[in-house]
């Protein structure tokens, strides 16, 4: 796994400017009384562009700093979006980069995983008051339906993140 500081100061500033996004502007923009899970999107993409194990990584930090700011159970958006980003990794190289539409169907899945490991994470706390289909049905369902709407912006934008820089003319002609 090759890695480099400045990358990964790149997406860990993506990572944390998505997640000020989820917290602020997405807060009260409900769409099917949800919103999207940004930093799901943000490990999904990287993990079908880098691997299970880039997954895994960015899962964990990830769901530990949502972990942080949200403050919910310590360990919940972790664990379930590590598990995610290492699914997700598995289809590495099996998922078409150039087609948009395969990477936000991967993105819905893994967001339904992510979503029914968190609620079973949570549950086994007692941290949860509802059943498991009320949980599906209310938060997991819709939850994974509208971040695979904003899969295909968010998988571009961390496909730039590990574009090599072009060096040479800027669109200048003769």
């Amino acid at each position: 796994m090759e890695f480099s500081g400045k990358r990964f100061l790149m997406i860990a500033g993506s990572m944390l400017g998505m997640l000020v996004l989820q917290s602020t502007l997405f807060y009260n923009l409900r769409i099917f009384g949800t919103r999207p899970d940004l930093i799901l999107a943000v490990v999904g993409s990287i993990a079908l562009l880098r691997g299970w194990a880039q997954g895994l990584l960015w899962g964990v930090l990830g769901g530990l700093l949502e972990d942080l700011i949200t403050g919910s159970l310590p360990g919940s958006h972790a664990l379930a979006k590590s598990i995610t980003g290492f699914i997700l990794g598995l289809l590495e190289g099996k998922v078409f980069k150039e087609n948009t539409l395969l990477p936000a169907v991967a993105l819905f899945v893994g967001s339904l995983i992510e979503g029914i490991i968190f609620f079973m994470a949570a549950g086994a706390f007692g941290h949860i008051k509802w059943s498991f289909i009320t949980a599906l049905r209310r938060t997991v369902w819709p939850s994974a339906v509208v971040t695979a709407v904003f899969a295909p912006v968010v998988y571009r934008l961390c496909e730039h993140l590990y574009e090599p820089p072009r060096f040479g003319q800027r669109g200048r002609s003769l």
